[in-house]
């Protein structure tokens, strides 16, 4: 069975100009963005902001999807397809704070080219790129 998650991008202007992404990271893992499995009957939205509030404690309005990425991962000890449609996502509001419940340790607002060199996956850098293209 096909693993469907989503993932967000989530953007914010500083008021002196520069922009800024949110990235998070777990205990021994890479910078990386929001992401989490669509539940069953689930929309992508819904799912969206579901994941956004447990991983980083933030809210915003979900703009339009930036890109897919199908890769294959090992679960229960066995190969499963994983799709990851990931979404621009603007105005976040709320209490920024790690999701520990979900293995997060570190939440925090980069501005991009601090993220670019942080982010650990080539794949991830590249949908980051994709987003600023979008805007």
């Amino acid at each position: 069975m096909a693993i469907r998650a989503v993932g967000g991008v989530i953007l914010r202007e500083m008021p002196d100009g520069p922009l800024e992404v949110l990235l998070i990271r777990k205990q021994g893992g890479m910078w990386t963005l929001p992401k989490g499995r669509v539940k069953r009957g689930e929309r992508d939205e819904d799912a969206l902001r579901r994941e956004l509030v447990e991983e980083t404690g933030l809210r915003g309005e979900i703009g339009e999807a930036i890109s897919q990425s199908d890769y294959r991962i090992e679960k229960d000890g066995r190969p499963r397809h994983k799709t990851v449609v990931y979404y621009l996502v603007w105005n976040a509001k709320g209490e920024l704070r790690p999701g520990v419940a979900e293995g997060i340790v570190y939440v925090r607002w980069m501005r991009i080219p601090l993220a670019l060199k942080r982010i650990g996956c080539p794949r991830i850098r590249t949908i980051v790129r994709a987003a600023l293209t979008m805007i």
